[in-house]
């Protein structure tokens, strides 16, 4: 794995927003190995954010690298990074196995891509059920379970998730905890929530949004409190 020392993702003086109005600025963090939170109010520029860091919108100024590539367009990182926002990135029209067979064939086009079997991604996120059902027919969950098995199918080093516990029933949801744990071991997972417990209890390092900066907190050694992420979140309202 390609890295910038101990870091897999650095942000050096980046201003985030749409066309000319910045939503976070300016931004410097180093994201390493290991599962990271992000944390902010409604709003606030978290999803910005991480659309940004995977190259999916241009940063207004700074610089973004991730995996030792400088990201602009996203290109030089596509497949190395697995990104689950809110929209949904499978068609509507097709079934479940349509869309996995689709998304594997796309990230074959790539020779850095590292693919995964779909039979293993089906077991996986429990999807045989399914299979053969549009996604328009499915509930949030399934959906939000498709779109797990989605992303995970090129085995990417970065994984960037927006809130991935949405829709979830509590039985799946405890077993993405568990797989965003293991993926913590050897890759870098960056996700977002709105529950700070929740961050607590699966990650090491916090990314606050307060205002218009990002405050990072823990990886030095000192236990992160909910009072003190709490302290950070409401200097933002």
């Amino acid at each position: 794995m390609s890295t910038i020392g101990r870091f897999t993702a650095i942000a050096d003086g980046l201003v985030v927003g749409y066309g000319t109005t910045p939503v976070l600025d300016p931004v410097d963090v180093r994201i390493g190995v290991g599962v990271t939170a992000l944390l902010g109010r409604n709003g606030g520029g978290k999803t910005t954010l991480m659309r940004t860091i995977c190259g999916i919108i241009p940063a207004l100024s700074g610089t973004i690298s991730v995996l030792g590539e400088i990201v602009a367009d996203g290109a030089a990182v596509r497949t190395r990074v697995g990104y689950l926002g809110h929209e949904l990135a499978v068609a509507h029209a097709l079934t479940v196995q349509q869309n996995l067979m689709f998304w594997r064939d796309i990230s074959r086009a790539s020779a850095r891509a590292r693919m995964r079997g779909i039979d293993e991604i089906v077991a996986q996120f429990e999807l045989r059920p399914i299979l053969h059902r549009r996604v328009a027919s499915l509930s949030r969950g399934q959906c939000q379970r498709v779109e797990l098995a989605r992303m995970s199918m090129s085995d990417p080093e970065f994984v960037v998730l927006d809130e991935p516990l949405t829709g979830l029933d509590p039985l799946f949801a405890s077993q993405v905890r568990s797989l965003l744990r293991s993926w913590g071991e050897t890759r870098t997972v960056l996700y977002s929530t709105h529950s700070v417990p929740e961050a607590l209890a699966l990650a090491d390092r916090f990314l606050v949004v307060r205002g218009r900066s990002v405050v990072e907190l823990g990886g030095d050694g000192f236990a992160v409190s909910e009072q003190t992420i709490l302290r950070h979140l409401q200097v933002a309202a």
